[in-house]
């Protein structure tokens, strides 16, 4: 048993890449604690006032965000027997700047998992997520994406800066060198898509978690986006979404599984369509290209494509 309080890792984003998913797996682990709420926002909003602006921020981000640090603190056990123990804010690596000093001051030896996904993929999931809660309110994502400038300039929260929210470079370049490399583990969506308890093991034995306590991991697929199947259902959604007593009397009621399985039955899933490909097609070239020089080990076929292309550059 130990007395020793408050987090020892962070899934820090990016939002939209399946953080959701590893939190899940990562929370099976008898050894392994995840706040409540798995998005507390401390790092990236600690000592202000949660007031986004956008459709939907005063019942979802701006009511669950824990600004202060004492609060935030008594969110993890005092006396325990966990190995590891994190939140899963997304808008930690979108934030890096804010975050990397109080990280520090919180706990030096923070270690930080990313997992980053191709940034046209992660931008039009954003949208199509907002989209199926209700929030959204432009039914073509090309415009949405147009807008985006004035929703940032109006303090609408990151989960609505689609384009922005998928550079990545910078951010990482922030933590890597505020925390040390070695204090930042990076994998990829496309990892969790293709071997998720693989996955989740590689990020528990980063985590320093001993490999003869882990457990089978079978989680399900969580916060997937898709356009919805029946818009009376996702109008249902959102609003127990803005209504606190009803939001609170499902969870009282529901399992996490649960809910997720109705959610995902509502929607129709799909890639992203050619003309918002098209409206990105260049945006992230040289973030990529920059992002392929932080990170090592195999990668993905889209960021592997970007390494290459920085060597052809850099090639007399």
């Amino acid at each position: 048993m130990t007395t020793v309080a408050g987090p020892t890792f962070l899934v820090a984003g990016a939002g939209r890449s399946g953080t959701t998913g590893l939190v899940e797996g990562l929370r099976t682990h008898p050894r392994v604690f995840v706040t409540q709420p798995k998005e507390p926002h401390y790092f990236a909003l600690h000592g202000q006032l949660a007031d986004f602006r956008g459709p939907g921020d005063a019942a979802t981000i701006n009511r669950v965000a824990v600004t202060n640090r004492s609060d935030y603190l008594d969110l993890f056990p005092r006396q325990h027997d966990f190995l590891a123990l994190g939140d899963g804010s997304v808008s930690t690596l979108y934030y890096a700047e804010r975050a990397v000093d109080e990280i520090k001051r919180v706990n030096p030896r923070m270690r930080v998992v990313l997992i980053l996904r191709e940034p046209v993929e992660r931008a039009y999931s954003s949208w199509s997520y907002l989209r199926a809660r209700g929030f959204e309110p432009y039914e073509d994502a090309v415009q949405a994406l147009v807008d985006e400038p004035r929703r940032i300039a109006e303090n609408w929260h990151h989960l609505w800066h689609y384009r922005a929210m998928s550079h990545y470079a910078d951010a990482v370049a922030t933590l890597q060198q505020g925390l040390g490399r070695d204090r930042v583990g990076v994998w990829f969506h496309d990892d969790l898509e293709t071997d998720y308890a693989g996955t989740v093991s590689s990020v528990l034995r980063w985590l320093e978690v001993p490999p003869e306590t882990q457990e089978a991991v079978g989680v399900p697929r969580v916060n997937v986006s898709g356009t919805p199947r029946l818009p009376a259902v996702q109008k249902a959604i959102a609003a127990a979404t803005r209504n606190e007593s009803l939001r609170r009397a499902i969870k009282g009621t529901t399992s996490f599984r649960f809910r997720e399985r109705i959610r995902r039955s509502s929607l129709r899933r799909g890639g992203v369509p050619p003309d918002v490909r098209a409206h990105l097609a260049d945006a992230f070239t040289g973030d990529l290209m920059r992002l392929s020089s932080l990170v090592s080990g195999d990668l993905p076929p889209w960021l592997e494509r970007a390494r290459g292309a920085a060597d052809d550059t850099t090639t007399p």
